[in-house]
């Protein structure tokens, strides 16, 4: 079972043992019993090469990238003159 980091609003920042299955999304706050949201964090990349983190920081952002630098199809283009038995 995977530990979910949720915020309240009141109480702060809790972590709870919760089953995949369940609501992910929001929370009842053991401290006050209001209604606290999920925190996302990023996952520990602190030991991994640095190459590697800047490719995911990288891959984060999109691309903008104009039609002609995009790659060529590499569908047939149809024949000019077909064989007899292609018609």
């Amino acid at each position: 079972m995977p530990q979910y980091t949720f915020k309240c609003e009141q109480c702060g920042e809790y972590d709870v043992w919760k089953s995949m299955n369940d609501n992910l999304a929001s929370d009842e706050c053991p401290g006050c019993s209001g209604e606290s949201s999920r925190v996302f964090t990023l996952f520990n990349v602190s030991r991994m090469d640095s190459k590697i983190v800047k490719r995911i920081d990288e891959g984060m952002k999109p691309k903008v990238v104009k039609r002609d630098q995009l790659p060529q199809s590499n569908i047939r283009k149809k024949e000019t003159n077909p064989r007899p038995w292609m018609i």
